[in-house]
C-alpha cells in the first residue's frame, strides 16, 4: 500500500494571538479537549503515513515535547526540523526534501488550521486527478483576507486572486492543506534571501503548467489568526459536540445549585462551587477551580486557573494558572495571559489584553488597555 510523508508547518510566531502566544506556540493552543496540532494529526493519520515532519522554530521544544508525549505511537516516525530563520511556507519543503528525501507524493498542512478535513478523501481525489498539486479549498463569507480560487468544470484551478476587495465569482479559498508530488521541489527557489511563499513563488508556476486541482471541503474549517478567530473556532466545535449536557462534555459531578446552559465543556478535575452559572458557550479546562456564585458566559478558561467567589467573566479568554480574586469582573473581548494575578473586586474593561505573570491590583476602566 502506498504511504505518504506529511509536513506540518508549525514555526510561526503568532504575534496576533498575543498575549496567549507569549507562553505557547499557536499549534499548542487548546480547542475543546485537545490542541490544534492534535486535530491536524487526527486528520492526517487517516491515511498510511510514512513519516510526519514538523517544521518548528518559535517554542519548538514545547511542540516536540507535546508530540512525543501525546503521539508516542508515532514517535519513530516523527521528525522535527528546526528553521534557523523564517523560511516561509515553501522553504521548509525544500529543506526537508534535501535532508530526508520526501516520498513521491506528500502532504503539507499549516499548523494553525483547525478543520475536520478528510485526508483520505483528499489523497484519493489527488490520485484520481493526477495533477502535480491538489489544494484543499473551503468556502468563506468574507474573501478579503484570503486568496480566492477560480475553477474550471473539472475542478482544475485556473486562477488565484489574492485578497479581492469585492466578489470575484467564487468564495473558495485556500484552506492550507495540500497534496504535492515531488515535481514541485524544482519550483522552489534555493538559498533565497527572503522567505519563500507557496502562494507567490510556487503556485503561480504550477497554474501556468495547468497542474493544480481544487478539492472542496464543506466541513469544519477555521484559520486561527486572532483571538476572535480562536474563540469562534472553539465555540463552533463546542456547539457541534456539546449541545447536550449528557454527552461527555461535563466530566465532573456538580452541586445541585449549579446552573449549566449548554453548550458547555468542563474538563477533568474542574471544581465548581454552589450557586454558580456556567454558559452558554463556555469551555473550562482541566484542574480549574471555580468558586461560589460565579458567572461565566461566552468564555474560554485555560487549565489550572482559579475563579474565586463572585467572579464574573464574559466573552473573554483566561490563560492557564491565572488567579481572579473575589468579586472581580472581566468584560467582553479581554484576553488574559498565563499566570496573571487579579486582585479581589478589580474591574477589567472590555478588550483589555494582559500579558503573562502580571499582577493587576487596580481596576482597569479604559477599554482596549494593553498591559504587557
Amino acid at each position: 500500500m502506498k504511504s505518504y510523508d506529511a509536513i506540518i508547518l508549525a514555526g510561526g510566531l503568532a504575534t496576533r494571538l498575543r498575549p496567549l502566544s507569549y507562553s505557547r506556540p499557536k499549534p499548542l493552543l487548546p480547542v475543546l479537549d485537545r490542541e490544534i496540532i492534535d486535530w491536524i494529526m487526527e486528520s492526517i493519520t487517516r491515511i498510511p503515513l510514512n513519516r510526519v515532519f514538523i517544521s518548528i522554530r518559535y517554542m519548538g521544544d514545547l511542540i516536540k515535547e507535546h508530540m512525543e508525549k501525546v503521539w508516542s505511537e508515532f514517535k519513530d516516525r516523527l521528525i522535527f526540523v528546526m528553521e534557523n530563520k523564517p523560511l516561509g511556507d515553501a522553504g521548509p519543503i525544500s529543506l526537508i526534501n534535501e535532508k530526508y528525501e520526501l516520498t513521491d507524493t506528500f502532504l503539507v498542512v499549516y499548523g494553525d488550521i483547525l478543520s475536520n478535513i478528510d485526508a483520505n478523501a483528499l489523497v484519493n481525489f489527488h490520485e484520481k486527478m493526477g495533477g502535480t498539486a491538489t489544494i484543499t479549498l473551503t468556502r468563506v463569507d468574507d474573501v478579503s483576507r484570503y486568496g480566492v480560487a477560480q475553477l474550471d468544470e473539472t475542478n482544475r484551478i485556473i486562477n488565484f486572486i489574492e485578497k479581492p476587495k469585492q466578489y470575484v465569482g467564487s468564495n473558495l479559498i485556500n484552506a492550507g492543506f495540500y497534496v504535492f508530488t515531488k515535481e514541485i521541489i524544482k519550483l522552489i527557489p534555493k538559498n533565497p534571501e527572503n522567505q519563500v511563499k507557496l502562494a507567490i513563488d510556487v503556485i503561480p508556476k504550477l497554474l501556468r503548467m495547468g497542474e493544480v486541482y481544487g478539492y472542496i471541503h464543506n466541513g469544519l474549517w477555521f484559520d486561527i489568526g486572532t483571538p476572535e478567530d480562536y474563540m469562534r473556532a472553539n465555540f463552533s466545535v463546542l456547539t457541534n459536540r456539546c449541545r447536550d449536557v449528557n454527552n461527555g462534555c461535563i466530566n465532573i459531578d456538580l452541586p445541585s445549585t449549579v446552573t449549566i446552559q449548554p453548550p458547555v465543556y468542563l474538563g477533568p478535575n474542574v471544581t465548581i462551587g454552589s450557586s454558580t452559572e456556567i454558559g452558554p458557550n463556555v469551555i473550562i479546562h482541566r484542574n480549574t477551580k471555580v468558586g461560589n456564585t460565579v458567572k461565566v458566559v461566552n468564555s474560554l478558561i485555560f487549565e489550572g486557573s482559579s475563579l474565586c467567589d463572585g467572579v464574573y467573566v464574559s466573552g473573554s479568554i483566561i490563560g492557564s494558572n491565572t488567579y481572579i480574586g473575589k468579586w472581580a469582573r472581566v468584560e467582553d473581548g479581554s484576553v488574559i495571559g498565563d499566570g496573571v494575578y487579579i486582585k479581589d473586586s478589580v474591574f477589567i474593561a472590555k478588550n483589555t489584553k494582559i500579558g503573562p505573570y502580571r499582577e493587576i491590583m487596580e481596576p482597569i476602566y479604559r477599554e482596549g488597555e494593553i498591559i504587557l
